[in-house]
C-alpha cells in the first residue's frame, strides 16, 4: 500500500476549506447585521404597535403627542392564556402592562378602552422612536 506524501497531508485545515474564505463569510455576515441595525436605528420612522395576542382594551395611558421614555406604561389589555395542566385545558384571563422599549413620541392611537383586539391585525398605537435608537 501506498503511503501518501505528506506534504500535501500538511495542506489539509479541519473543515477542508480555505481559513481566508471562513474569515470572508464572518465579515460578510458582521456587514449586513451592522447595515440591518442601522437601518433600523436611522432609517425606519415609526413603529406601529399591534396587539400581542387576542384581547380586550382596558385602557390606554398615552394621547397623540405625548413624548414617552423607555419603560412608560402605553396601553394595558387583558389576554386569555391558554395551557395545558394535567392532559385538561385551563384558560385564564391575564392582564398585561405593555411598556415602551424606546424613548420617542406618540403620533397616533388607534384604540380605546373597552376595545377588543385581534393579535396583528389592527395598531393600536404609533410610535416615532428616538433616532439612533433600536426600536
Amino acid at each position: 500500500m501506498a503511503q501518501a506524501d505528506p506534504k500535501k497531508c500538511a495542506k489539509m485545515t479541519v473543515f477542508r476549506s480555505d481559513r481566508h474564505e471562513d474569515f470572508a463569510a464572518m465579515v460578510f455576515v458582521t456587514m449586513v447585521v451592522v447595515s440591518v441595525l442601522l437601518y433600523m436605528a436611522y432609517i425606519v420612522p415609526t413603529i406601529s404597535l399591534k396587539a400581542p395576542s387576542d384581547g380586550l382594551i382596558l385602557s390606554v395611558a398615552v394621547q397623540p403627542d405625548t413624548k414617552v421614555q423607555r419603560d412608560d406604561l402605553l396601553y394595558t389589555i387583558e389576554v386569555k392564556e391558554k395551557k395545558y395542566v394535567s392532559g385538561a385545558l385551563e384558560e385564564k384571563s391575564v392582564v398585561k402592562e405593555i411598556k415602551a422599549k424606546t424613548n420617542g413620541t406618540v403620533l397616533s392611537v388607534g384604540v380605546k378602552a373597552g376595545d377588543e383586539v385581534k393579535k396583528d391585525k389592527q395598531s393600536i398605537l404609533v410610535l416615532d422612536h428616538e433616532k439612533g435608537t433600536l426600536p
